[in-house]
C-alpha cells in the first residue's frame, strides 16, 4: 500500500492536501482544466484508459502518435499556437 505522501513523491498524484482543503484544491484544479482545450483532454483521457489495459507498449505509443496527428489538425491546436505567438490567452472552442 502506498500512502499519500509517497504517491505524491513518485508522481502518482499531483498534489496532496489536508482533508479540510480538498474542496478548495479541487475547485482550483477544475478551474485550470476548464481553460484547457477540451478536445485534447478528451483524447488524453482515452490514451490513459487505453494505456491501463494495453500490454503492448509499441502499439500504445503508435496510438499516442496517431492522437497527436489528429490534435495537430484541430482549430484548438492552431488557436493555441496563435495565442502563444501573440502573447495572449487562448480561446478554445473544443474543435
Amino acid at each position: 500500500m502506498i500512502d499519500a505522501k509517497e504517491a505524491e513523491r513518485i508522481g502518482l498524484v499531483n498534489k496532496v492536501v489536508p482533508h479540510e482543503e480538498l474542496m478548495r484544491a479541487t475547485e482550483e484544479l477544475a478551474n485550470k482544466l476548464v481553460k484547457r482545450p477540451s478536445i485534447a483532454l478528451k483524447y488524453a483521457k482515452r490514451a490513459i484508459y487505453k494505456g491501463l489495459s494495453e500490454v503492448d507498449l509499441p502499439s500504445h505509443l503508435d496510438y499516442e502518435v496517431s492522437i497527436d496527428r489528429v490534435l495537430m489538425d484541430t482549430e484548438d491546436f492552431k488557436e493555441g499556437v496563435r495565442s502563444f505567438l501573440e502573447k495572449r490567452e487562448p480561446i478554445f472552442k473544443g474543435r
